[in-house]
Formats: structure tokens, sequence, C-alpha cells
């Protein structure tokens, strides 16, 4: 008798049973002998889509990307599992609506007590976030790196312990000491520093931000010690590094050569000099001074750049020589001055005027300068050149108004191919009647209906190639794929052709490579072969035309070669094209449709076609089409 409270085998295993069915964040089932899935989990049904019902007796191919089927991946991986008793895996799989995951697979052969295989388990994680953080983190990796070597500042980053961990070119060559050299050593061996005045050892920044966590700047009259013992005085701070607990995990030291500045001979002249190192290197701004008449005061490379004087050339002139000759009859410029006293800042868009007359729309900003007084010393004047922008703004609103236009006329399109189809088939069926009747009473006038009749048939393939360029271009364009043999669709459609290839002189041919069996929309293929021979035959009459169809690897090649007299190089792309035709063939007639639309079929098959000029004379158009060999049995 079993103890009180003690579970038996069988409620042992229902209870496990109940724990791997509640696992959401694991996709855990079993596999029959072959690899056919027995069992379902939620963690499978929530991490790759399927309901049990759904896939339960599925095989695990289902799972795997085209690329591993085509490497026959899962049967390895099984057969991997049962010689070595386990397989782990990691890589692309697929999920119920065709998104693709990353996951971590572990296949594990279940046996008997006899050794005798059962099965297999599966256990699958979704590692897509885990990989992509990982990815965000290599990037962020990357770009501090890219950061740190590209700043124009030495820095030097440490541990929690103070040894160094990072050290950019800047720092290398100030400190002598190579990233390589560096990394891991003390950071008080590679960034020595002194007191200029009183020679002794500094205190290192980096020791009080790793005990207190604050940015610690550095003293006045600090000087590095590089390992070669050349000395540069430096100046800057050093700040903590801290993790998402607010935790220090190391510091940052970021330091610069102040040689140059001390050079300086008063505070006054360095603010002076370092403002007009600012103004000359800005080259994308105009940037000047007016005095309160508005007369230029100041120049830079930048205003040089954008309106074309030199200095020599315009200080002392007035703004006005900025503007156009309508804003300065309006007495725009002195109005642009008042406005910026009264309101503190002027801001104005349009257009101004170079040295060379041509004008450029321009983004202007006018602010005034002031004494301690509050008395007026003059205006700053910023310039941006906006001529690009505006032209490019000016261009996507055309675009749009273009992409609206195509689709107008594709709606157009539409409506009017639907609108023109049903009285077409209407007086089609009244033709009809009218030559039977005809044809009892006056054979001549039987004759016209029926060529009415052709006029007609032309009309209602013109309509319908125009509802297929609508159906494409609004994406309505649907297959209906079945399974056939492409040589018979072939064969067909070779002699529906005969006897118009005839009357034009040519021989019609068709050269079928065995069973060539696949999934497509019989229709669809059979309107691509229709258009291509009778392209060859509009093109190419009293010469040969022979159609081959074989099958290459997973792929069904169709093969229509013409003697005609080929087609320029210039347009063997060209011709795929909405209303394309070769220059040469500018006076067959047509709308230039019959080719794109097949192109369009082909490739929503997942195929392709192509033209091509023989060695031997005439066209080739190949059209490629997968076999879709698992739909298709």
């Amino acid at each position: 008798m079993s103890a009180p409270g003690a579970l038996h085998s069988q409620d042992t295993e229902r209870l496990f049973q109940l724990l791997v069915a509640s696992i959401k964040d694991y996709a855990i089932f079993m596999l029959d002998p072959s690899g056919k899935i027995i069992s379902w989990n939620a963690g499978a049904q929530r991490i790759k889509g399927y309901q049990p019902e759904e896939i339960i007796g599925q095989h695990i191919s289902i799972f795997y990307t085209p690329e591993d089927l085509a490497q026959h991946r899962p049967q390895k991986l099984l057969d991997l599992a049962l010689r070595d008793g386990r397989v782990e895996d990691t890589g692309w799989r697929v999920r119920k609506d065709g998104s693709r995951f990353w996951a971590d697979v572990v296949i594990t052969a279940v046996r008997d007590p006899s050794n005798g295989l059962t099965g297999f388990a599966k256990v699958t994680r979704d590692l897509t976030e885990q990989r992509h953080a990982d990815e965000l983190l290599r990037h962020s990796e990357e770009s501090l790196r890219a950061t740190l070597y590209s700043i124009g500042d030495a820095v030097l980053a440490t541990d929690e312990t103070g040894r160094v961990t990072r050290i950019n070119p800047v720092a290398e060559r100030l400190t002598g000491w190579s990233e390589r050299e560096a990394i891991g050593r003390p950071l008080e061996e590679v960034f020595q520093i002194i007191n200029e005045e009183t020679r002794l050892e500094a205190p290192n920044p980096v020791t009080r931000v790793l005990r207190e966590g604050v940015v610690v700047g550095l003293a006045n009259h600090t000087a590095l010690i590089a390992r070669d013992g050349t000395e540069h005085p430096i100046a800057d701070s050093g700040a903590p590094i801290h993790d998402s607990n607010k935790r220090t995990r190391g510091a940052v030291l970021v330091f610069r050569d102040v040689t140059e500045e001390r050079r300086a001979q008063d505070a006054l002249a360095q603010s002076e000099e370092r403002l007009r190192l600012m103004l000359s290197s800005v080259a994308d701004y105009a940037i000047f001074m007016l005095d309160p008449q508005g007369r230029v005061a100041t120049w830079n490379p930048g205003v040089e750049r954008i309106n074309g004087y030199r200095a020599v050339e315009i200080i002392g002139s007035h703004l006005s020589r900025f503007f156009t000759p309508e804003d300065v009859a309006k007495g725009k410029p002195q109005h642009e001055l008042d406005e910026a006293v009264r309101q503190g800042r002027f801001e104005d868009e349009a257009w101004r005027v170079r040295k060379d007359g041509s004008r450029f729309w321009a983004n202007v900003v006018l602010t005034p300068m002031r004494d301690v007084s509050g008395n007026l010393v003059g205006f700053v004047k910023v310039t941006r050149d906006l001529t690009e922008r505006r032209r490019m703004d000016e261009e996507r609103i055309q675009l749009a108004q273009a992409q609206e236009a195509v689709r107008l006329r594709d709606e157009f399109l539409s409506i009017a191919s639907h609108e023109l189809k049903t009285p077409l088939t209407a007086l089609q069926l009244q033709l009809l009647g009218a030559r039977d009747r005809a044809l009892v009473g006056d054979p001549r006038v039987a004759d016209r209906i029926e060529r009415a009749l052709r006029v007609g048939e032309r009309l209602g393939q013109l309509i319908e190639t125009l509802l297929d360029v609508a159906r494409i271009a609004t994406g309505t364009l649907t297959l209906n794929r079945e399974p056939f043999d492409l040589g018979d669709a072939v064969r067909e459609v070779v002699d529906r052709f005969r006897d118009a290839a005839t009357q034009a002189g040519c021989t019609l041919s068709a050269s079928i490579g065995g069973s060539i069996r696949g999934r497509w929309d019989r229709l669809r293929v059979e309107q691509v072969l229709m258009n291509l021979i009778s392209n060859a035959i509009k093109y190419g009459p009293g010469h040969p035309i022979r159609v081959s169809a074989c099958r290459e690897g997973d792929d069904a090649i169709l093969v229509i070669h013409d003697g005609g007299p080929g087609i320029p190089e210039a347009d063997l792309m060209r011709i795929f094209e909405r209303f394309e035709r070769a220059a040469s063939a500018r006076n067959f007639g047509g709308l230039g449709l019959g080719l794109y639309v097949a192109r369009q079929i082909a490739e929503a098959h997942g195929g392709s076609i192509t033209a091509a000029n023989a060695k031997e004379g005439g066209a080739v158009f190949t059209v490629r089409l997968p076999l879709d060999l698992e739909a298709a049995t």
C-alpha cells in the first residue's frame, strides 16, 4: 500500500505532462522516430504560432527556412541526436505567419528500457530579443570605440579599481603609451601628473572620482609627464561611469594639452581670438556684424562662400546690397533693422542676391547688440543658404503630385477597362448572332461581320491587358495555382498559334524535355507564352520560331527563339517596362504592355524573364519559373 500522500507513477506522469503543457517560455514537444510532431505545449503554441490541431502530425521541417531545407538540415539534426543522444543547434526558424525568429534548439533521442528509439524530445527557446540585444550591444561598443577614436580630446577610461580599460589616439600621443601597452595597468603608471609650480606629484582626479562618484576637475598648473619625459600642461576633468543602478563602475578622464592657450596674452585677447576662430571656421552659415546703421562691420569665410564677396569688397557697405531690387524698392532692409530693434530679433526667409547677381533662398536672423547701458551698438546677422533644401522640397511636392497622377491614371485604367468590357461583350454577342443570320442570306455581309468580330476580339485582348496592368499597379493580381505539366501547356499554346504562324510565313516548333510538373497558374503561364509567341510572329514574319521547355534543378525553363531582327542592346531591359517598346518596333503598333504583363506574371510566380540576342540572329526570351515541388505533390 502506498504511503499517505504518495503519488502513483501515473499521477506523476500526468503532473509532469501538465507541467510541460503549461510552460510558455519554451517550446517543448515530442517527435516520433520519423520526426513528426506528436505533442505540443503552450510554449510551442506561443513561440511558433500553431494550434495543436494544426501542427500535430506535421514534420519538423515545417519550422525550417528554405535555405536549411535545401541542405536537409532537419534530418541531419535528427541523425546527430540519434547518434550522439543529443544535439543542440542555433539558427533561424519559421513561425506559422512566415516570420523568422532566432532559436536555440535541443533535440534529445528518447529510448525505451530496451534501448529502442521511441522518438525525440525537442526544446526550443526564442532568442530573437537576446540576439537583438547582443547586436545592439556590439553596435554600441563599436560606436563608443569610434567616438573615442574620433574625439579631439584625449580620453582615458578605467575600471572600478583604477586600471586602464580604454585609451584613445590623442591620449596615446600625449602619454606616450599605446592602447595595447596601457590596458590593464594602474592609471597612475600611464597618467603621471605633477604641479608645475611645486614640481610635486599632483593628486590624481580619478582616485576621488572612484571614491566619491563625483566629477572632479584637474587643478590649475597641472602638467602631464609623458613616457619619454615630455611635459604637457593639461586641463579638464574626470567623471564617474555609472551602471543602471547608479553604482560607480569606473571613471573616464578627458584632458587636453593647453600649451597653446597658455600663449594667449590675456583673457580678453583669448576671448576675441576664440570668437574669430569660431567665425572663421563656420562655412555653412554667413555670420557677420553690422553697425547701428546697417553697414557691414565684420566678415568671415562662411559669408564669403554664400554671398561671394571678399572682406575688402564688402566691409562698410550697407546690408541692402544683399537684397533684390524689388525688396530694396519696398524698403525691406530698413524694415528688418527696425523690427529687430523693436522685437529683439527678426527672422525671415526670402530671396537674396550674391555678388555675381544670382539669387539664393536664404534664412536670415537679425539680432540687435547692446552695451551694458542698453545702447544699440550694432547687429549680428546670420544667413543660411536654403536653396538646395527649397529645391528638394519642390521636388518632393512634384514627386508626390506625379505619384498621385500615376495613381489616378491606374485607377482610371481599371475603371475604364471594366466599363468598356461590358458593352464590348454585348456587342460581340450581337455580332455573332448577326453573322449566323447573315451566313444564310448574304455571305458578303457575314464576311464583314467576321472582320468586325476579329476587331472586337482584338479590342477585348487590349482591354484585358489594361485590366492586368491595373491589377498589377493596385496589387490585386492574384494567382490560381494548380499542379500541371508545363509541357502540356506549351503544346496546347503552340497548336493554338500554328495557323497564325503559318499565315505569317513562320514555322512554329516546340521541344519539350520530358515531364515538367509543377504548380502554377495555368492561365497566366499560357498568357506569358501567348504574349511571347505573338511578339515573335509580329516582329519576325517569315522566320522560324522555336519554343522549348525543360527542367533545370528546381526550376522550369521556357525559351522562345525567333529569327527576327533582334533587339537593340540599349532596349533589352527597357522593353519590359509599361508602354515601352524597342526603337526598332515603333512601326508595329500596340501599347507596349505585353512584355510588361509577362514579366509581372513571371515575378508573381517567384520567377523571372529576360531577353537577349542570339549569336545566329533573332531574339531569345527566357522564362524561369520555380517548380514549387512540395506544393505540387
